[in-house]
């Protein structure tokens, strides 16, 4: 790979606007930091005219007045986990590349903590007989995770770009997607932010679903907020709660995605 060519196509990526993406960076934003209300002050000068102060008011006292008193909501952790599979290869690679962009410029934006990574399979193992001697009589396979890490927790993005540019050209191998959502949540679950929110880009090709149930009861124990984003197929809405398919970046943009993270409570 071409560190300069892939860091050209981040930056490239990076800087364009995808259509009406307004919205959906309000609803994340939304998901990252919301205000909660803590409390009133009082004996303000300028407000919502408290009732219980006209007794001052008659004293002369001009401080009757009280605020709702506003405060940021804790701190997020975002995990960003992308599908590296065989059936990912070519044109959702390249459209899970540019959404992977974008969201990852709402989270710099919004100053949050936040880690991309890719996963996908491949085979290994050895033959071995009643002895446990190599043999070609009698052979197993086991499908092993390799994770692809485009950026870590605490790098910048700039840091990263080469890395995030470079996406595209990942393609290949099998689906282990129980491990790769798996050790997603468990890394998720070590951070100390108590608003943890773990979004998952995929065409769930081959994904066995009742393994999804499982990791996404997992999630709703462990307080993540599980979001699948489907490129280009209609299997993610099975295997997920929370999910949303898109076939090109400016559908991040659709009324229907944008509710979606809109009715997400955290």
């Amino acid at each position: 790979m071409d560190k300069l060519e892939c860091e050209q196509k981040f930056s490239s990526e990076f800087k364009s606007t995808a259509y009406n993406l307004g919205a959906t960076q309000s609803n994340i934003m939304r998901l990252l930091r919301s205000l909660d209300l803590v409390g009133w002050s009082t004996h303000e000068e300028s407000g919502k005219v408290d009732r219980k102060a006209f007794v001052r008011y008659g004293c002369g006292s001009t401080n009757i007045f009280s605020k709702r008193e506003l405060k940021d909501a804790e701190r997020s952790a975002v995990s960003v986990l992308i599908d590296c599979s065989g059936s990912m290869g070519g044109r959702r690679l390249d459209t899970a590349q540019s959404v992977a962009i974008q969201i990852a410029k709402i989270l710099n934006r919004a100053s949050v903590a936040f880690k991309i990574t890719g996963f996908k399979g491949y085979q290994s193992g050895q033959g071995i007989n009643q002895t446990g001697a190599t043999s070609s009589s009698s052979y197993f396979t086991t499908e092993e995770t390799e994770l692809v890490e485009f950026k870590t927790w605490g790098e910048s993005l700039q840091r990263a770009s080469a890395k995030m540019g470079s996406i595209n050209q990942w393609g290949g191998g099998g689906t282990p997607d129980y491990s790769g959502v798996s050790l997603a949540l468990e890394d998720l679950n070590r951070r100390t932010e108590p608003r943890k929110i773990l979004f998952v880009i995929t065409d769930a090709d081959g994904y066995t679903k009742t393994h999804m149930q499982y990791l996404q009861s997992l999630a709703d124990k462990l307080n993540v907020v599980l979001i699948a984003i489907g490129i280009g197929s209609t299997d993610v809405k099975e295997c997920f709660t929370n999910a949303e398919n898109v076939s090109r970046v400016d559908e991040l943009a659709s009324a229907t995605f944008n509710k979606l993270l809109k009715q997400l409570k955290v």
